[in-house]
């Protein structure tokens, strides 16, 4: 009886331990799967992202087969742009417009200086007039 029970024990403990033992870890590809149903599952849009890589591939080869400038076109555009207008707003130009600014700057500096008294009762009734409008 004893040992009925001495064997008894011991299964239970050997049960005890084999359900204790880790399950099998999934496989790389397993896992694989699981990640891509993640990411399809929690993608925002209904567009799956096979599909927007697909498309993101297109679009690098249709990209990569337009020809670049060479360097004397990018110095014809870049020539083609100072000479042009690139304020739409401004018809005269930019050479025109820097002429006027020299031209303002060069009245504006044979005005004389208007300098204002604030200690006088005149400007003290102007200011509070302006502040309480």
């Amino acid at each position: 009886m004893n040992k009925l029970l001495v064997a008894l024990i011991a299964g239970a403990f050997a049960t005890a331990v084999a359900a204790q033992t880790a399950a099998p870890k999934p496989t790389k590809k397993e896992r694989q799967q699981d990640v891509t149903a993640a990411t399809q599952a929690g993608s925002q849009s209904s567009v799956s992202t096979a599909t927007t890589a697909a498309e993101q591939k297109a679009n690098v080869k249709a990209s990569k087969e337009v020809a670049k400038m060479t360097r004397e076109e990018k110095k014809a555009f870049a020539k083609a742009l100072e000479q042009s207008n690139l304020n739409p707003n401004n018809d005269a130009g930019v050479n025109a417009t820097a002429a006027q600014q020299k031209a303002n700057v060069a009245e504006s500096k044979t005005m004389p200086k208007q300098r204002v008294n604030l200690n006088t009762p005149g400007a003290e009734k102007a200011l509070d007039k302006a502040s309480t409008r």
